[in-house]
């Protein structure tokens, strides 16, 4: 029973919107799109990531308002994150730890870009800016690689690019994706192929049979 005092109000949502910054609200903005994304919800609407951010649909187009200002500043904050993954291992360990140490940062890159690269892929398509930063963003995973197998890569005092091509393409998304996500295998099975291929092109110990 009421005696006969008020209660303060509970805070609304549009109350604790107003109280952010304008960066912490594109922030939220632009996390609650990939979060969606990665959920699976590759076309979420407007509503579904007001939601998700806990601000108003009016927010997103005030701070995204040309048609695909949201999505660059997805892929950006996307790619960010992906190159703090990034991390050659000592070039000076044997050669099949530095290989345990690629699939290892392999498998984490994929948990973040599992879903918002397939989707970043289509929409690099139409929009070269995504194209661009996604490149950015590939060129740094295979400097990566080049440092990491600088020996067994280096042919007639320089670096094998064709090697290269085929260990970034073993290590890279697209092989993976398709052991997980089209063949059906799991993680740890998906970096048991991957790190068989790597130590055939580059000439380690065959665990195959492990």
């Amino acid at each position: 029973m009421s005696d006969g005092t008020t209660e303060p109000a509970s805070e609304s949502p549009t109350v604790r919107r107003r109280r952010r910054n304008p960066e912490q609200t594109r922030k939220a903005i632009v996390d609650a799109l990939l979060t969606a994304i990665k959920d699976g919800k590759f076309l979420p609407t407007a509503k579904d990531i007001a939601d998700r951010a806990g601000v108003s649909e009016r927010s997103i187009f005030v701070h995204f308002p040309g048609r695909n200002d949201l999505r660059i500043a997805a892929v950006e904050a996307q790619s960010e994150y992906v190159e703090t993954l990034i991390a050659a291992p000592d070039p000076q360990l044997p050669l099949d730890a530095r290989i345990d140490a690629v699939i290892a940062q392999s498998e984490a890159i994929f948990a973040a870009q599992r879903n918002p690269r397939l989707l970043g892929l289509l929409e690099s398509q139409s929009i070269p800016v995504l194209d661009e930063r996604m490149r950015t963003t590939d060129g740094r995973t295979r400097d990566g690689l080049a440092r990491a197998f600088a020996t067994e890569l280096h042919r007639d005092g320089g670096t094998d690019q064709e090697l290269l091509d085929l260990v970034e393409a073993t290590v890279g998304w697209a092989y993976r994706h398709q052991l997980v996500d089209r063949r059906g295998l799991s993680q740890g099975a998906a970096s048991r192929a991957i790190a068989r291929a790597l130590r055939a092109l580059l000439g380690g110990k065959d665990s195959g049979a492990a």
